[in-house]
């Protein structure tokens, strides 16, 4: 499933059931916004490219299926009802020699990943944050 269809179908499932994101949760997503990196163009970009690969590898329950200078993903999950965390992540051009690397972090099963997709997209963003060139 993709994170657009995730997306929507956590926000059917909240309609469905009369409830409201907690603040807990908005403010894990915020915070997620707000340190998702960035890189210059060159050496900066590089190194946490490079990080964010280590970390899929590392970090995700599936092996990766793509790795381009653009996009990292792996496989996903099968069959449904799988827990495991899929990831994708895109470094996208945001203007001036400068990119961001997001990540989107989402299972096949409908209780929630293992381990916790918010908890594992503020881990990489800390983790490709950090890396040096």
């Amino acid at each position: 499933m993709s994170p657009e269809k995730a997306l929507c179908v956590a926000s059917m499932l909240t309609q469905l059931w009369g409830c409201a994101p907690s603040a807990a949760f908005l403010a894990k997503q915020a915070r997620i916004e707000e340190t998702t990196p960035t890189c210059t163009a060159g050496a900066d970009c590089s190194a946490k490219w490079l990080a964010a690969r280590r970390w899929v590898r590392n970090d995700a329950s599936f092996p990766i299926r793509v790795a381009s200078e653009e996009l990292i993903e792996t496989y996903s999950g099968y069959p449904a009802q799988d827990p495991r965390l899929i990831v994708r992540v895109r470094k996208t051009p945001i203007g001036a020699g400068r990119f961001e690397i997001r990540i989107a972090t989402f299972c096949l099963y409908d209780f929630g990943c293992i381990p916790d997709r918010w908890n594992a997209a503020l881990a990489f963003n800390e983790a490709v944050a950090a890396a040096q060139p």
